[in-house]
C-alpha cells in the first residue's frame, strides 16, 4: 500500500472516530451523566478508594477543587490589579517582560509522554494527585487547606521549603532504613528503574533501602495508572506507583525522593525569585501545581534553589498549549528544568533532612574541594557535583572526555556520543571535559554547533555547561539547534563542560577561549534573539489531523515515514541531521 494512501485511508478512519466520539458527547450530554462519580481516569469512587486506600478520596478531590478555585479567583483579580486580596505578590508572580526565548519546538519520542506530567496526564488522576503526582494523607491534606487560609489573608503566608518536615520531624522521616517490596503487577522494567533508583539514593546517603515484604512500615511499589507516591513516611503500607511510561531511572528517583520527603522545588516559597509563572499557558486542571508550602511542613536547610534538581517539573509542564509555563528568571536555565538527573543540592539536602552529614567528624574526615562533603559511607571520600570526580573531588571524572587548556585564541573541540538509533537506553553516555583558562582568567564558551533531541530537561541528550561560581549547583543546559552561537563566560579559570545521551546521538561543537574577566564578549547570547521560525517543517498540509488520529506514534508507519511527511507535528525535528 503506497504511503498516500495509508494517510488517506488513515485520515477517514479518523473522521469517523471523530462523529463516533460527537455521538458519544450527544448521548452524556441528553443522559446528564454525573460526571461527579467518575473521575477522568475512568475509575469510580469505589474504584479510587482500592486505588488510594490511605487517603479520604472525598476531601482529597474537594481540597483539589478548593485550591483550583482559589487560584481561579487569583487569577480573575489580576485584571483589576487586586494583587493584596488576591494573595499575590505584584513583583515576584506576574511575570515580567523578559528578553525573548527562541522558539524551541519540542521532540515527542514516547508515546506515553516524554515527562512525568504527559504520563500522568494521560492516566486522568488529576482531581486526586497533588500537583500531579503526590498522593496526600489526610493530615497533610489540612495542612495544605490552612495554608491556603494563610495565603489569602493580609499578612503574607509563612516561608515556605522544599524538604518535608511537620510538627512530628524527625519521628516522620523513615530513620537509617527505608522498607520496600514489589507488588505482583510490578513489571522487570518497574523492578530494573525503581533498583536503579534504590542504588542511587543508598549510595549518595546514610540511608540503607531494603526489600521486604513483612517490615511494618514499607513501600508498595506496583504498575497503577501513572506515576505517583505518598509524601515522606505516613506508617503502614503506603503505594509508589510506576505506571506505563514512568519505569525509568529518573522518574523513578523522583517518587521514591517523594517518599523519603521531598516537595516539588517549583513549589518552594522563594520560587517566585528564581522563575515567573505564565498563567496564560497553564492547563485549569492543573492549577494546583503551581501551589507552594508552608513552613510547618516544608524546610530547604539553607540551600539555594537548583534549576536542575530531579524535583522540578519541566518548563512546559502542566501546559494548555505546549508554551512554557514557567520561565526561568536566569533564561539560560530554561531547557535544564524538568532533569531526569539527582541533582548535588538534591542529594546534599537528603543528606541534612536524614542527619547523614552528622557521621562524617570535621577533623578525621576527607577536606573535600568543589563543594563536594564526606560520604556518609566513607567519610574518607567525597561526594562530588557533576563534573567531578577523584577522592577529594579535585580530578575530571574518569572515562571519556579531554582536559582542555584554553588561551587567547579561539579553539575548538567537536564530539558525538550515542548509538544514533532510535531507541532509549537505560543509562546516559557521559562524556566530561575541563576546559581551564591560566590564572586569574575566564573561559568563554561558544556552541558552534548542537544536534540532539528537545525536551524539557534535556532528558534525552545534551550539553551542560558549569560556568557559574557555585559549582554545587546544576549547569546550563542545552538541547536545541536553536542554541548555536550561544556564549558564556565563566567566573572561573575552569569550566567543567558534561555531554550526556541516552537516545539516538548527541553531536556538539564547542569553541573555547581565555579572556580577561574585565573584558567584554564579542559574540551575543542566543537568548538575546527575537523568537525565530523553525527550519523544520511539515511536508503534509493536514498533520494536524493525521496527529490526531494517532498517526504520530502508530507504529504501522515506520519513523522515517512519520519525519518525511509530518516531522514538525509529530516532534520529529531531531532526525533532521541524522538521517
Amino acid at each position: 500500500m503506497s504511503m498516500i494512501f495509508q494517510l488517506l485511508f488513515y485520515g477517514i478512519l479518523g473522521t469517523c472516530l471523530v462523529l463516533a466520539q460527537v455521538d458519544v458527547n450527544q448521548a452524556l450530554n441528553k443522559n446528564k451523566l454525573d460526571v461527579g462519580t467518575i473521575s477522568a481516569s475512568g475509575l469510580s469512587d469505589a474504584e479510587l478508594e482500592q486505588t488510594f486506600p490511605r487517603t479520604n478520596i472525598h476531601r482529597m478531590r474537594n481540597a483539589l477543587k478548593s485550591l483550583r478555585q482559589n487560584w481561579s479567583n487569583k487569577l480573575q483579580a489580576m485584571p483589576a490589579r487586586n494583587y493584596q486580596s488576591a494573595g499575590i505578590n505584584q513583583e515576584s508572580e506576574i511575570p515580567e517582560q523578559q528578553t525573548p526565548l527562541r522558539e524551541k519546538p519540542r521532540d515527542r519520542i514516547k508515546v506515553e509522554g516524554d515527562t512525568l506530567h504527559q504520563v500522568n496526564k494521560k492516566a486522568g488522576l488529576n482531581d486526586i494527585l497533588y500537583q500531579g503526582d503526590m498522593v496526600l494523607t489526610d493530615d497533610q491534606i489540612s495542612t495544605i487547606l490552612e495554608s491556603q487560609q494563610d495565603s489569602t489573608e493580609a499578612t503574607p503566608a509563612r516561608a515556605r521549603r522544599q524538604a518535608y518536615r511537620d510538627r512530628y520531624y524527625p519521628s516522620t522521616t523513615w530513620g537509617t532504613s527505608v522498607y520496600y517490596y514489589y507488588d505482583r503487577t510490578a513489571t522487570s522494567k518497574i523492578v530494573k528503574a525503581f533498583e536503579q533508583a534504590v542504588a542511587f539514593w543508598q549510595n549518595v546517603t546514610c540511608i540503607n533501602i531494603i526489600q521486604s515484604s513483612t517490615a511494618v512500615n514499607r513501600i508498595r511499589v506496583f504498575k497503577g495508572q501513572g506515576c505517583y507516591s505518598y509524601v515522606g513516611r505516613i506508617s503502614g503500607v503506603q503505594d509508589l506507583s510506576l505506571g506505563t511510561g514512568c519505569e525509568e531511572f529518573g522518574t523513578a528517583a523522583h517518587e521514591l525522593g517523594h517518599a523519603l520527603g521531598f516537595f516539588h522545588t517549583q513549589s518552594r516559597y522563594d520560587r517566585d525569585n528564581f522563575i515567573s509563572i505564565n498563567y496564560a499557558n497553564i492547563d485549569q486542571s492543573y492549577v494546583e501545581q503551581f501551589d507552594k508550602e508552608t513552613s510547618s511542613t516544608n524546610y530547604n536547610y539553607g540551600m539555594p534553589y537548583d534549576y536542575g534538581s530531579i524535583m522540578q517539573y519541566g518548563a512546559t509542564s502542566a501546559s494548555s498549549n505546549d508554551r512554557p509555563t514557567m520561565v526561568a528568571r536566569d533564561a539560560e536555565y530554561q531547557d535544564t528544568m524538568g532533569s531526569d538527573f539527582v541533582g548535588f543540592y538534591d542529594i546534599s539536602m537528603m543528606n541534612e533532612h536524614y542527619k547523614c552529614k552528622e557521621l562524617c567528624s570535621a577533623g578525621t574526615s576527607a577536606q573535600c574541594t568543589n563543594g563536594g562533603f564526606p560520604s556518609p559511607r566513607n567519610c574518607a571520600i567525597c561526594i562530588c557535583p557533576s563534573g567531578y570526580g577523584g577522592n577529594f573531588c579535585d580530578q575530571r571524572p574518569p572515562g571519556c572526555g579531554d582536559n582542555l587548556n584554553a588561551t587567547a585564541a579561539w579553539q575548538s573541540f567537536t564530539n558525538t556520543i550515542g548509538d544514533g538509533l532510535p531507541t532509549l537506553r537505560d543509562n546516559h553516555t557521559m562524556c566530561n571535559y575541563w576546559v581551564r583558562a591560566p590564572d586569574n582568567q575566564s573561559v568563554e564558551i561558544r556552541i558552534s554547533g548542537l544536534t540532539t533531541v528537545t525536551i524539557d530537561g534535556c532528558i534525552f541528550g545534551g550539553i551542560e555547561i558549569k560556568s557559574h561560581k557555585d559549582q554545587k549547583l546544576t549547569g546550563y543546559r542545552y538541547c536545541s539547534s536553536a542554541d548555536q552561537n550561544t556564549v558564556r563566560r565563566s567566573t572561573g579559570s575552569l569550566v567543567p563542560i558534561i555531554l550526556f545521551n541516552r537516545y539516538a546521538s548527541t553531536k556538539a561543537v564547542l569553541e573555547y577561549r581565555a579572556v580577561t574577566p574585565s573584558s567584554e564578549s564579542t559574540v551575543t547570547t542566543a537568548t538575546t534573539f527575537a523568537p525565530i521560525v523553525s527550519s523544520c517543517q511539515d511536508l503534509h498540509p493536514n498533520c494536524a489531523a493525521y496527529a490526531w488520529n494517532g498517526f504520530c506514534v502508530n507504529r504501522f508507519y515506520s519513523l522515517q515515514a512519520r519525519h518525511y511527511y509530518c516531522a514538525y507535528t509529530c516532534g520529529l525535528c531531531w532526525m533532521n541531521n541524522n538521517y
